[in-house]
């Protein structure tokens, strides 16, 4: 019952996180036709809009079954239950000041975590950068699997769930759940990018994800009491 709380949970956070989505991505999936003939534009998009989420939601999947794995290595040596219970209060004091941040109350709060992840991106970016705009839905896949690292305080705090997982396939599907609750968003981002992202950088909306993303947050706390 837990897990299928937690699968739930991460698919909520990735639904309703997609003002911070928006800012984070939304240049990204308006780039992804630009190499593309207006005449064919249309018909390819779908493909390489598929393409490319897919490849983002691999990754993710990836970056959960590397993080679980530290909390499978960490059982061997009996303090797994422990390190767990850390990682769950880490994601979500990730996601309280993710909230925060959304909400316009504390700016730097997830702007500081994300910086923890630079270093990494900062590696991956320059080939990153080579497959946008798109011109194959081979080329999308891989442009998926290599922006889907770019630093995201919403990918981290899934990824401290991931991190107390009880096994590495279910630390798989918690960023598996959390991927695909991305998708309604960013899908619909690649069709309408201008006009949405300006919609959802409403400050009502933000303030209204925020508080979500906060609550989000007390009840991982309130799970370990």
């Amino acid at each position: 019952m837990f897990s299928e709380s937690l699968y739930l949970t991460t698919f909520l956070i990735g639904l309703f996180g997609g003002t911070h989505c928006a800012g984070m991505c939304g240049g990204i999936m308006s780039g992804l036709t630009l190499g593309v003939s207006a005449e064919n534009r249309r018909k390819k998009f779908l493909p390489y809009l598929l393409s490319y989420n897919s490849g983002r939601i691999i990754s993710y999947s990836i970056a959960g079954a590397m993080a679980a794995s530290l909390g499978a290595v960490s059982a061997n040596y009996g303090f797994g239950i422990e390190l767990r219970k850390i990682f769950t209060l880490l994601a979500a004091t990730v996601m309280i000041f993710l909230g925060l941040y959304l909400t316009g109350w504390w700016i730097s709060a997830i702007l500081k975590i994300e910086k923890v992840g630079s270093f990494f991106w900062k590696i991956i970016e320059p080939y990153a950068k080579k497959y946008v705009p798109i011109r194959s839905t081979g080329q999308a896949l891989i442009a998926g699997l290599l922006w889907g690292w770019l630093p995201c305080g919403l990918v981290y705090s899934t990824l401290f769930l991931a991190m107390s997982a009880k096994s590495i396939s279910q630390g798989v599907l918690i960023m598996l759940s959390f991927g695909i609750g991305t998708l309604p968003v960013l899908m619909t981002i690649g069709y309408f990018s201008d006009s949405l992202i300006k919609q959802l950088q409403k400050k009502w909306l933000r303030i209204s994800t925020g508080l979500m993303i906060i609550g989000f947050g007390i009840f991982q706390f309130k799970l370990l009491l």
